[in-house]
């Protein structure tokens, strides 16, 4: 069941739906940290395979010009998958049964196109789900999608996603682009060339998203990164960047995989930083 939470910014709403969950060993999510630092933190949270139950968390932004969708989840458009390592229904039908007009939807922004973040940009036929939507993504997204090497095949659906940007080629960037007045676009790298981060002014409030640069509390500590980080210090130094300028204006965080309290804000706790939910 999509599980939903709705934030005003200030003539910006965005609401946050959890599309569904999935299973990620607890040893690749902490990467370099030693496991005898981390056990504590998620102690009641593994399951006997040491894996977390991680959230599928997407968000869709809509003002007066109209609406913007960051990530798409894992699974194509009219489908649902339910069996032991994941339980998701697609983006589109979740949006849809949100009662979200999706045909307003102008912008689909994707943190990054791993598997579990852009599986939802096709339908079941492989065509877009979105079809009157424009996909962003910066341009060193785009080359590790095309690059054919073996860790992009493991971690993106290179196949559909070319066929996907053959038919709908996507508006690309590099650097930061200023997607509408209130939304900016900036990329980052680090957990892959393109990650980007999302951030939305609103006049109360702003919001950034990261995707897998911050996916889970922990990760408020800029050197806590994921063995799967193409770039683990690029992840570093972008996260300290940008931590520090979101704990300054105190800026709404939304986490991409969290599943109890996906919200709140980055906090200067000495030379790091912890999350405090909201």
């Amino acid at each position: 069941m999509t599980e939903r939470r709705s934030i005003e910014l200030g003539g910006i709403s965005v609401d946050i739906l959890r599309i569904g969950t999935f299973w990620s060993d607890a040893g690749a999510i902490f990467g370099p940290v030693p496991q005898e630092t981390w056990a504590p933190l998620v102690a009641n949270e593994l399951d006997p395979r040491s894996r977390l139950l991680q959230a599928l968390n997407i968000l869709h932004i809509s003002d007066a010009t109209g609406g913007v969708l960051l990530e798409t989840g894992a699974v194509p458009a009219g489908t649902q998958v339910r069996d032991a390592d994941t339980d998701s229904r697609s983006a589109r039908d979740a949006l849809v049964g949100a009662g979200i007009d999706v045909e307003r939807i102008a912008s689909i922004v994707p943190s990054h196109l791993h598997r579990d973040h852009a599986g939802g940009l096709v339908d079941q036929r492989g065509e877009a789900a979105f079809p009157l939507a424009k996909i962003v993504a910066p341009d060193r997204e785009i080359a590790a999608v095309a690059s054919g090497s073996l860790r992009a095949r493991a971690a993106y659906d290179v196949d559909g996603l070319t066929r996907l940007f053959g038919a709908t080629p996507p508006r690309s960037f590099d650097g930061t682009l200023e997607l509408t007045p209130t939304i900016t676009l900036r990329r980052l790298g680090g957990h892959t060339p393109g990650s980007q981060a999302t951030i939305v002014h609103g006049r109360e409030r702003t919001l950034l998203f990261l995707g897998d640069l911050f996916m889970r509390p922990w990760q408020a500590n800029p050197r806590w990164v994921t063995a799967y980080d193409d770039e683990a210090w690029v992840s570093v130094d972008a996260k300290v960047s940008i931590f520090a300028e979101a704990a300054a204006g105190e800026w709404l965080v939304v986490m991409s995989h969290e599943v109890h309290a996906p919200v709140g804000r980055i906090v200067a706790d000495r030379d790091r930083f912890r999350f405090v939910s909201e």
